[in-house]
């Protein structure tokens, strides 16, 4: 669970990443591919693209660690809860890309790798933790996603 000021850290953080997102992005993909090179092969060559993905979810996710403990009592459409999409995302990840298990711990290496070196000073100990947890969060819940209930074969929850 993310404290409200490791909340504000994120939202705070990554408002200083929106100008450089483009070389952020950058940045993410040299490091994980300087990590896991045969990660390249899981991925087309429209990299402009995957890097839009990747800033894109970055930003939603930072836009749903944003609601206020008072807003969570509002309705949220499936598509913008931040719980079914990481789901969702992890099924396909699995599923569709066939993604490794074992990626998601380099993706978060090279993510805070990517921070740390795009933010500099403003990449505190304290937003390196923030940052960290969250990920944490969203990389268990992806990978809970992709241990799907239903048995497609039979059409029936297993």
């Amino acid at each position: 669970m993310l404290t409200e000021t490791q909340r504000d850290a994120i939202v705070h953080s990554f408002k200083l990443v929106v100008p450089i997102a483009e070389t952020a992005a950058d940045l993410f993909y040299k490091r994980l591919f300087e990590l896991r090179p045969k990660y390249k092969a899981l991925f087309n060559d429209d990299m402009q693209g995957q890097k839009r993905k990747l800033i894109t979810m970055l930003a939603f996710i930072v836009r749903s660690l944003d609601y206020r403990d008072a807003e969570w009592r509002d309705h949220v459409e499936t598509d913008q809860d931040l719980l079914h999409v990481m789901l969702a995302l992890g099924r396909r990840h699995t599923e569709l890309y066939r993604v490794p298990p074992e990626s998601y711990a380099v993706v978060g290496e090279a993510l805070l790798w990517t921070l740390d070196y795009g933010l500099g000073e403003a990449f505190t100990p304290e937003v390196r933790q923030a940052w960290t947890d969250v990920y944490k969060t969203v990389a268990t819940t992806m990978q809970l996603g992709s241990r799907s209930p239903i048995d497609r074969s039979m059409g029936e929850v297993a």
